[in-house]
């Protein structure tokens, strides 16, 4: 197995739930889906969904389950809100993009050293200041929820690279994995 496998695997998983994220609202009757704010961890709409195929339940059951989907903070699609709000959507997007840039037969990186983990790190801490900002002076930014979104994401992938790296390195060729970095 290469190292980039389960990052690939990763990839595909979150690329084609982002795909039906897209997709279903566009298959749809415009403005099929629409005020489904809700708090994370409730399950709020479940019946505002019966209507639907189990494919698209299953999505909008997820987005439900962990995500506020504030329709204000949502992304429109056909006249329908996406199953999860702007943040979330931003951070998987960050996600795919910085799985593929940490993809070694794409750009070449080496994500196995301890500066990677630091810039992970960073990106990640950028979502909980502006999530702070905006709870502390009631402001909505949404240009700077998806681009600390897509940065977070991007830190998870360096994070998940990183780890997956490590296990491989120490597996396969039985190092200690970042000595002297």
């Amino acid at each position: 197995m290469e190292v980039s496998t389960p990052g690939r695997a990763a990839l595909l998983f979150c690329a084609a739930f982002l795909m039906l994220m897209i997709v279903i609202p566009l298959v749809y009757p415009y403005g099929s889906f629409v005020h489904l704010d809700g708090k994370a961890g409730v399950i709020d709409n479940w019946g505002k969904l019966m209507f639907a195929d189990p494919l698209t339940r299953a999505v909008y059951f997820l987005g439900d389950l962990f995500c506020h989907e504030e329709m204000s903070r949502s992304f429109i699609i056909n006249g329908s809100q996406m199953a999860f709000c702007q943040r979330d959507v931003s951070v998987l997007s960050g996600v795919i993009l910085g799985l593929i840039v940490t993809d070694k037969a794409v750009f070449h990186l080496y994500v196995g050293k301890k500066p990677f983990l630091i810039l992970a790190s960073i990106m990640i801490i950028t979502l909980a200041v502006e999530w702070g900002i905006e709870s502390v002076f009631g402001v909505n930014l949404v240009a700077g929820r998806v681009a600390t979104g897509i940065l977070a994401g991007a830190g998870i992938a360096l994070l998940l690279q990183y780890a997956v790296t490590k296990e491989y390195e120490e597996i396969m060729f039985g190092k200690e994995f970042d000595k002297g970095v």
